[in-house]
């Protein structure tokens, strides 16, 4: 509906909406880091000789600053004030008419040299090359960091060295390296080697009691370097993300040259061993057949993919405990993980799936997880002999091609043909129930919903389907009738998810609830 003024302002042609000024969005980048968007048949000389390639619009921005005195005196933001880009040249040149105003696109400070590039190019004026950017009072700095902190534009981290050393007074050493460890995550400190060398006596003062030796000052680092990059591992970063910080020489420490291996295999067996005999006496000949079929895929080291499908109750967690404790009383690695933070709860060691394999948030039909070929996380999942997925149907089946992706380009070089086999080879479970959620497509269809789910995926091709039917939650000692309401209370839960429960009305179903499932009021 248009009430009568926002008619009479269409009929007069006024602006329905505008932008003043203009904003010119200022790409940059480190040398020779330039972006490179191609297609995949593209031949790979035509990638490497594209234009935009070698001169990019901030490489020409330092092009323009030898050119025009006018530039000397302008950063990168204020160029488009003065100067125009002509993306068909590839050039800037001055402005004749017009306003613009610039903008560099945000970078977050965890990601590296290119913040601390970002932060130098809203102050530096005229630089004709990446040296100069580099260049304070004609001092050059071999980084961007050391280049801000040489401009002050960097705090000096007094204040985190003295949050260190008041928390000494009451905390342990293992809550201070969590502190420090933090800070490093959320990326506090201007000069971290600085504030290590500031506070490592406090950093490491319960080493000595914990380690029941006597260890020299350097071995006192090692140690303390080393439980800090653990605690950095588990959030999926490192001591290298921050190179100025000194390395752990974990060769020292044995069994923790990669902590994420060392974890896994942190269990106690016996009690594992005691936990498998338990659950497999009471196995139903269902989950049996089940769990000898994925454990026969893993014993003979082949590959596999499988969904076990069942409804709640039918023991699917029953499985995933039973499998674990067997392959880790014998000391082998089972990644078990889950499409929510509750549900990865329910399964002993588990993490949600996002965590685990550093899925990105926004994903699609291309993307990859965020696991580097060499790194502790790739070498945990070489070394993984099963993987088991919760909860799946109601994670978006591009989550699992990029895994997939992934998993194929880190086991081909243990095996060329890995590369070839789902999830490279390795045998994955994954569980569910395609009556609960779905995922979750905002403003979606039906259909929308129903094409991003996993049996969308071109992995279901390889998937091998098996069904649990039996509730085991209905097979404790119960009378006779508390037997039966149950029994009928499921059977009717589980017709209303097959929709064979109410009427179809061509947009929704109608469901009526019994009368003795109501609780009335007094």
């Amino acid at each position: 509906y248009l009430s009568s003024y926002e008619a009479a302002w269409r009929i007069f042609t006024f602006d329905i909406n505008y932008k003043k000024p203009s904003v010119e969005r200022l790409t940059f980048h480190l040398p020779d880091e330039q972006p490179v968007v191609f297609d995949d048949l593209d031949p790979i000389n035509e990638v490497v000789n594209k234009p935009f390639i070698h001169n990019t619009k901030f490489l020409a921005w330092m092009d323009a600053n030898k050119k025009y005195e006018e530039a000397k005196n302008l950063t990168y933001s204020q160029f488009p004030l003065k100067f125009v880009w002509k993306d068909s040249e590839r050039q800037w040149y001055p402005r004749k008419k017009g306003h613009t105003i610039g903008r560099l696109h945000f970078v977050p400070p965890g990601i590296g040299e290119i913040y601390y590039l970002r932060t130098l190019l809203n102050y530096v004026k005229g630089p004709q090359s990446f040296a100069e950017i580099r260049t304070v009072n004609n001092v050059h700095y071999p980084t961007f960091k050391e280049a801000c902190y040489a401009m002050s534009l960097l705090d000096d981290d007094k204040e985190y060295i003295d949050a260190i050393m008041e928390a000494s007074h009451w905390g342990t050493g293992s809550n201070l390296r969590e502190l420090f460890a933090n800070y490093l995550l959320s990326n506090q400190f201007s000069r971290p080697e600085f504030v290590w060398n500031e506070t490592w006596e406090y950093l490491t003062d319960d080493i000595l009691n914990t380690q029941r030796m006597l260890l020299q000052f350097q071995e006192l680092k090692i140690f303390a370097l080393s439980e800090i990059e653990k605690l950095l591992q588990s959030n999926n970063k490192s001591l290298s993300d921050f190179p100025t910080m000194p390395q752990p020489d974990l060769s020292m420490i044995p069994a923790r040259q990669n902590r994420l291996i060392y974890d896994e295999l942190n269990y106690d067996r016996q009690s594992l061993v005691e936990e498998y005999t338990r659950l497999m006496s009471t196995m139903t000949s269902e989950q049996r057949r089940i769990y000898d079929k994925i454990m026969t895929r893993v014993t003979e080291n082949k590959p596999g993919l499988f969904f076990l499908y069942g409804y709640g109750g039918t023991g699917k967690t029953y499985i995933w405990r039973a499998m674990s404790a067997a392959l880790r009383s014998k000391g082998d690695i089972v990644l078990t993980v889950a499409s929510s933070g509750i549900a990865a709860l329910l399964i002993p060691g588990g993490r949600t799936a996002h965590s685990r394999f550093s899925i990105p948030i926004q994903v699609d039909e291309n993307s990859t997880c965020n696991i580097k070929q060499g790194s502790p996380l790739a070498e945990l999942i070489v070394e993984a002999k099963l993987i088991i997925w919760d909860e799946a149907p109601m994670t978006h089946k591009h989550c699992f091609e990029a895994v997939d992706r992934t998993f194929r380009d880190i086991l081909r070089f243990c095996d060329s043909r890995n590369l070839n086999l789902p999830f490279g080879g390795k045998v994955v479970v994954l569980g569910g129930d395609f009556r609960q959620i779905l995922p979750v497509i905002p403003k979606g269809t039906r259909q929308e919903v129903v094409h991003a789910t996993i049996n969308s995926s071109y992995l279901w091709d390889f998937c091998e389907v098996m069904m649990l039917h039996t509730n085991m939650r209905l097979l404790t000692d119960s009378l006779d009738s508390d037997f039966r309401q149950r029994k009928e209370f499921s059977d009717w839960i589980l017709g209303i998810g097959d929709g064979n429960v109410g009427e179809d009305n061509d947009v929704d179903i109608s469901v009526q609830i019994p009368d003795d499932l109501l609780i009335k009021s007094a």
